[in-house]
């Protein structure tokens, strides 16, 4: 699936809690940027490969990875992510903000089901 498709605009804009630029589609990863206006935050899609690679980095660098339950085959949250899978197919989203990461936790819980959802 498209990265974009999965997380589109709004829930991007949802997720940083500010307006964001178009993305930018690399791949098959999908990036919502802020405008340099502020404030700063950007949201980041990746499927495939390059999701399983994220989680496989977050767990070597030894980063808090918490179970989501009921959530496709796979769900894992850190402070800054979630990472899905459904069968071979691997999904991560990425959220930069300059804030107290406790307060992504709900929003990330949230639209890793929706996502899960759509794959």
């Amino acid at each position: 699936p498209d990265a974009c498709a999965l997380v589109p605009e709004a829930d991007a804009e949802r997720l940083a809690g500010t307006p964001l630029d178009e993305p930018v589609v690399a791949g098959q990863s999908c990036t919502y940027t802020a405008p340099t206006s502020g404030p700063t935050a950007q949201v980041e899609a990746f499927v495939g490969e390059g999701a399983k690679k994220y989680l496989d980095i977050e767990r070597q660098l030894g980063h808090e990875i918490r179970e989501l339950s009921g959530v496709a085959d796979e769900a894992l949250l850190t402070y800054e992510a979630f990472f899905l899978r459904k069968g071979d197919l691997w999904v991560a989203v990425r959220l930069v903000r300059l804030n107290d990461p406790q307060e992504n936790k709900a929003p990330l819980e949230r639209l890793a089901r929706t996502v899960a959802g759509r794959m």
